[in-house]
């Protein structure tokens, strides 16, 4: 809490606690305590009229007959904000059972988000075992607890610090309230739980995006899973963003080894595609099912350029569309009147494939061709890429690539290869070794990195051991490939890498799901040091899971798309499923038609999720799947 801020003490018994931190409070801080009894009840607690007495002459105010689970109907309190809300072994009173307590809580969060300010903290103090953390040792039941963290999330409110309630620190405090008595509660290992607000979960609507082919203009929808992941700048000169960190990292210990041009990120990120005979993406090794295909439709056209596939046609940088009309040229939320307002066609017509870029290495060609490349030279491009994949905390739709592109003629410089390897190696482990000096732990996580050869030993994999993940053998954050320059004489060769920055920034940072590295929430920033690899710290301590299951009926020889299939739970579940997985399958032996029953574990790490808040997803989701598949829900 900020210097001089405010403070609002709630339910208080004795006011002996009260009492007791004002003295610790510096100089300056209002204090405002409340309790829920009459002046004439809460008289009759030993020593509370001394202590609401000298809470009054040192200027604290005082006031009785205050419901917690409405604060703002307390007209003292309705039109005021505080910096902090301290609630301290609350209780509905006598034998009340845990569901009347876990709604005794939810409603006091909901109140508090009423009176709170936007960068204030509410602190719960629970007896033992209550909260129903890991933090509680032992833990209890999750059924059986009072779900602090489920009730905190009904109004936005995400723990963000557990600490020990020591009652040696408050001279003179004593509980009391105990079952409706004036007996004290079982303070002995009791959790402080410290509370504050999460970013809520806006609403995603579609984004049209405006780019030009030749002379014409042509707009495409962002795929709603990826609306808050495009122009983020997380590359940019002024960011300190973790990815942008460590590619200015890797390429200065780079270049301390070997010769680097630095290249900007001026390729489409839009690219009209060919694939090749066996299904992957020109270029790379990426799958025709991983790709995110967009339709693109032109406002006008130039008749003489050629749509001949031969040689990819690609698009400028997209730019947010902008209302002509208006000057407004941040991005914009389009509706079907907008679009027709602004003259662009509908983009159910006159549809074009095309999709996103799924990897820098479809440019190694471009590279290579450019005017000034130069033999014996590293490239260096960094960039975003787009590519579906499966859910799991590793696994990202989009994230940042490093490729590094340089050709060597093997007879005249045969040492290249070794040297654009070990280069590369020992840039990752300076970083690795760095990180491991910040935080003793990842010696403990982390194996060295290997190069794993591949194939005919023109491919490797750089690799780690998540020691945290015993389920992942093998991380790769690089991957290094050598072949022949089919563009020159067959003495030229070309090496390729590729290395996955979040993934490094992951492992550097500590971090340990990707989501967070994209999150809107200031308090990840605020943590990330370029001078040194400082351990992540979770803002969002043991946030609550919620399972459902979905099953459904696929017609005969139908097969979903695994791939469409989580993409499609990442756009409805806005990023909140940690894990999805196919728990049963059968065939009908009489219809042939395919049962699959698959189970969503439904997980924020950076927002406050309640059980109706995951719940709505998953009823949302089934008619999604219904439209988007086809399938019969069971």
């Amino acid at each position: 809490m900020r210097q001089g801020g405010s403070t609002l003490l709630v339910a208080e018994g004795n006011f002996s606690f009260a009492s007791s931190l004002y003295n610790r409070m510096d100089i300056g801080t209002q204090v405002v305590a409340t309790c829920y009894e009459s002046e004439n009840e809460i008289s009759k607690h030993e020593n509370a009229t001394k202590n609401i007495t000298y809470l009054l002459e040192k200027g604290a105010e005082v006031y009785f007959q205050v419901d917690c689970t409405k604060l703002r109907d307390c007209p003292p309190l309705k039109s005021r904000l505080f910096d902090r809300i301290i609630f301290n072994f609350p209780h509905c009173g006598r034998k009340a059972g845990v569901k009347k307590n876990r709604e005794l809580l939810a409603k006091f969060f909901l109140s508090c988000a009423d009176v709170l300010t936007s960068k204030g903290d509410v602190h719960v103090t629970l007896c033992k075992g209550q909260g129903g953390t890991a933090a509680d040792q032992p833990m209890r039941a999750w059924h059986n607890s009072w779900q602090v963290v489920a009730m905190a999330a009904r109004a936005g409110f995400i723990l963000s610090k557990v600490q020990m309630f020591d009652c040696s620190q408050y001279y003179g405090y004593t509980s009391t309230g105990y079952r409706s008595q004036d007996k004290p509660f079982h303070v002995d290992q009791a959790l402080t739980h410290v509370f504050t607000r999460s970013l809520p979960f806006s609403e995603i609507k579609s984004v049209v995006m405006e780019t030009r082919i030749g002379s014409e203009h042509c707009f495409f929808h962002i795929p709603e899973e990826l609306v808050e992941k495009i122009n983020r700048n997380f590359l940019q000169k002024s960011s300190h963003h973790p990815v942008n960190i460590i590619d200015k990292l890797l390429r200065k210990q780079i270049a301390d080894t070997v010769n680097v041009q630095e290249l900007e990120d001026n390729f489409p990120v839009l690219l009209k595609q060919c694939l090749q005979p066996d299904g992957a993406c020109a270029g790379s090794e990426v799958g025709q099912a991983e790709l995110y295909w967009v339709s693109c439709s032109k406002l006008e056209e130039d008749k003489s350029s050629s749509t001949d596939c031969a040689e990819p046609q690609c698009c400028d940088v997209p730019t947010p569309v902008f209302d002509r009309s208006f000057g407004n040229k941040s991005e914009q939320i389009m509706d079907c009147t907008t679009m027709k307002q602004l003259g662009i066609p509908d983009l159910s017509e006159d549809c074009r494939s095309y999709c996103l870029r799924p990897t820098l290495t479809g440019y190694v060609t471009d590279i290579l061709r450019k005017p000034d490349f130069r033999v014996g030279v590293i490239y260096a491009l960094s960039g975003p890429v787009f590519r579906k994949c499966l859910i799991t905390p590793q696994t990202m739709p989009v994230f940042h690539e490093m490729v590094l592109v340089g050709a060597f003629n093997s007879e005249k410089n045969p040492d290249f290869l070794s040297l654009f390897r070990c280069s590369v190696e020992r840039a990752i482990s300076f970083l690795i070794k760095s990180a491991s000096g910040a935080l003793a732990c990842i010696d403990k996580n982390l194996k060295l990195i290997t190069f794993k050869e591949e194939g005919s030993g023109k491919s490797w994999n750089i690799c780690f051991q998540d020691m945290e993940h015993p389920e992942i053998t093998d991380l790769t954050v690089a991957k290094l490939v050598c072949t022949p320059n089919k563009q020159s004489n067959s003495e030229v060769n070309v090496c390729v890498t590729s290395i996955n920055l979040d993934l490094l920034s992951m492992v550097l940072y500590h971090i340990s799901d990707w989501r967070m590295l994209w999150t809107f929430d200031e308090r990840f920033l605020d943590q990330i040091s370029a001078t040194e690899f400082k351990p992540f710290s979770a803002f969002s301590l043991y946030p609550p899971t919620y399972s459902h299951d979905v099953s459904f009926w696929v017609s005969e020889n139908g097969e979903p798309d695994e791939l469409e299939l989580h993409a499609v739970v990442r756009r409805v579940s806005r990023d909140s499923v940690i894990e999805m997985k196919l728990i049963d399958s059968f065939l009908h032996t009489q219809s042939k038609h395919m049962s699959y029953c698959y189970r969503l574990t439904y997980q924020s790490c950076d927002k406050a999720l309640s059980y109706q808040q995951a719940l709505e997803m998953q009823l949302h989701l089934r008619d999604e799947l219904q439209k988007r598949f086809q399938v019969t829900l069971r």
